[in-house]
């Protein structure tokens, strides 16, 4: 693999990176449990992950050193499964070099640096993840396609069978009953908020997907309270803004519906309910099947609950699109 790197940093600058090798009285910086852990330390910073300590310093490498930088550059998730005599054999070089490459980028050894990479696998980096699935999928595309859908349906099986039926039935009473529904949901998430917004807007009335375009969460959190329903969407990857949302949320009362993968996090904590999908995908990005398919079920349930109710409001935009010729 052709790799090619600037450094703006002066010619003459080691290669080297003091914040894993650091000691302090002897003892790493970071723990190997520490590092394990480092999905679920959201309130520390993360060590930064291995391709941007080569970016750093490739220039500077030997040659044989830019040739297991390029082997790892290649699919960086192939660091979370290979032993460190696995990595040098495919980079053809001794274990020995290996062990030395690290160390010059910092990591107090290889296990450090493959603990990181493992968990930026669990945190769903797509850098991570390019060759997820490939063993068990096969080359043909007829068996990555049947491999594919045997592991969405799986997901959605696995996602149904984890679901609680009295969380379900409060869920939709609640998004029924509430005054407003206001929704949340950022990146990846922000396509399952819009899709819960497009299906509750046409049963019922004051349904909002938060921020509108120019706007800020805060200038719509305010006026909520416990008469009004939230859902948050908070599939991982999650920026910090949702767990900021979600306590914010909590201090006034509002009742919090939130939806995420199975490791659902901090904001998990001040949710009234939680509902959890399996999200892992095949390949490289994850599956929403399960999710979608959850959503479609509280949104067609709470259409139902309304329409037990009297509620006419999907009679009359049926009515309006008619007269306003919207639809075909």
């Amino acid at each position: 693999m052709a790799f090619s790197l600037h450094s703006s940093r002066a010619e003459n600058r080691r290669c080297t990176f003091p914040v894993l090798a650091s000691h302090r009285h002897g003892q790493p910086l970071y723990s190997q449990a520490e590092m394990s852990n480092a999905q679920t330390k959201k309130e520390k910073r993360s060590p930064p992950p291995i391709e941007s300590r080569i970016a750093e310093c490739y220039d500077e490498l030997s040659e044989i050193d830019q040739r297991l930088a390029d082997v790892i550059l290649s699919a960086p998730g192939q660091l979370a499964m290979q032993t460190a005599t696995e990595l040098a054999t495919t980079a053809q070089v001794s274990k020995a070099t290996a062990t030395r490459f690290f160390q010059k980028l910092g990591y107090a050894s290889y296990d450090d640096a493959r603990a990181i990479a493992r968990a930026a696998q669990v945190g769903g980096s797509p850098l991570y993840l390019q060759d997820r699935g490939r063993k068990t999928a096969g080359s043909k595309l007829d068996d990555v396609i049947q491999a594919h859908l045997r592991h969405e349906v799986e997901n959605i099986a696995s996602t149904y069978r984890s679901l609680d039926t009295q969380v379900l039935s409060e869920v939709v009473d609640a998004i029924a009953r509430a005054r407003r529904v206001a929704i949340i949901g950022y990146r990846h998430s922000h396509a399952v908020a819009t899709m819960i917004r497009r299906e509750l807007i046409q049963v019922r009335s004051d349904v909002m997907l938060l921020p509108a375009p120019g706007d800020t969460v805060g200038e719509y959190l305010a006026d909520l309270n416990a008469k009004d329903v939230a859902i948050i969407i908070g599939l991982r990857r999650r920026v910090p803004a949702v767990g900021l949302t979600a306590a914010a949320l909590a201090d006034a009362s509002v009742p919090i519906l939130y939806m995420s993968d199975v490791i659902a996090g901090k904001p998990a904590r001040q949710a009234r309910w939680v509902i959890r999908c399996h999200t892992d995908g095949l390949m490289l990005f994850d599956s929403n099947a399960g999710v979608t398919s959850v959503v479609n079920l509280i949104c067609s349930l709470v259409a139902e609950r309304l329409l037990e109710r009297g509620n006419s409001h999907l009679q009359r935009i049926e009515v309006l699109h008619d007269s306003l010729r919207e639809l075909e």
